[in-house]
């Protein structure tokens, strides 16, 4: 790794995590962040933090697992695949391209995809966390957890490539060619789990979860609908989804949002959520999260 990309990754890094406490400041104040609270809401929904995080940790195993078979008919598949969602998409996208390609947008939407989208799916888990949100963070990491399950058949069984690297979409792939934020993308995208789209899913069912989650969230829940609306536009415009990925992973994110709201999944899930975490932390956490006993009437 050479000094100065070393030195955009760190900064990259520190950015993401300067701007998640700015966000902590301004939404929840620094008078109402209690670093007990915090901890003590953290260790109660440390199960539905490695749910949320499943997801992105099965996605590189997958890509491992398929790197090291080296499978010559996958990549026929993927060929196959990638044609039949190209047919699909028609020159929507490179007309998209050919009309606003401008270094000054380009520049804006790498950021919103490679910053603004990470940022969102880190801010989400850790505000409900300080905030010890326990009923919006059930339902997040369920519907977060829900994404995954509906995503990775499809990374795994059909593959669909990026469309800057397709030879006959005639798109340039803005993302890719980008020095060093390309490079960071690179390093951790196989570049072909395109359908549907996990950005477009997981930023959709972020901003639906925080639209339905009451007033005090009303602002934020702008902020995620703004942020959803420009990843949207960004996978499109910067080469790196087809429409067919957009329509589909807002499908899933739809999806996603509504069973992560029904009684059977959420209690179904909480329970064995539940079981686990007494299993690993005992009664005790059990013991400092409930209600305390309610007084004689009278």
């Amino acid at each position: 790794m050479d000094l100065s990309y070393g030195i955009f990754l760190a900064g990259y890094l520190v950015s993401l995590v300067v701007a998640v406490v700015v966000g902590l400041l301004v939404v929840v104040r620094w008078k109402n962040i209690y670093v007990k609270k915090a901890l003590l809401s953290f260790r109660y929904n440390a199960v539905y933090v490695v749910l949320i995080l499943l997801f992105p940790i099965t996605v590189k195993v997958i890509e491992l697992i398929q790197g090291r078979l080296d499978d010559p008919s996958s990549e026929s598949n993927e060929i196959v695949y990638t044609n039949w969602i190209f047919n699909l998409s028609g020159g929507a996208v490179k007309l998209l391209q050919d009309r606003l390609n401008n270094r000054l947008l380009t520049d804006v939407f790498i950021v919103v995809y490679v910053w603004l989208f990470v940022y969102i799916t880190v801010f989400a888990p850790v505000l409900l966390l300080a905030k010890d949100d326990r009923v919006v963070m059930r339902r997040y990491a369920i519907a977060i957890l829900l994404n995954g399950l509906i995503l990775l058949p499809f990374y795994a069984l059909f593959p669909v490539s990026v469309t800057g690297s397709h030879p006959e979409s005639g798109l340039t792939p803005l993302l890719y060619i980008s020095p060093d934020w390309g490079r960071m993308v690179l390093s951790v995208d196989p570049l072909d789990n395109d359908f549907p789209s996990g950005h477009v899913s997981l930023a959709v069912t972020t901003f639906l979860l925080f639209a339905v989650s009451g007033f005090e969230y009303r602002k934020l829940a702008y902020f995620f609908g703004g942020s959803a609306a420009a990843v949207v536009f960004a996978v499109l415009y910067l080469g790196v989804h087809w429409p067919p990925d957009v329509y589909a992973g807002f499908m899933v994110g739809v999806l996603a949002f509504v069973l992560s709201g029904t009684e059977k999944v959420q209690m179904t899930i909480d329970r064995w959520v539940r079981k686990v975490s007494k299993r690993i932390f005992g009664d005790a956490v059990e013991e400092e999260f409930s209600p305390p006993p309610a007084g004689p009437e009278g």
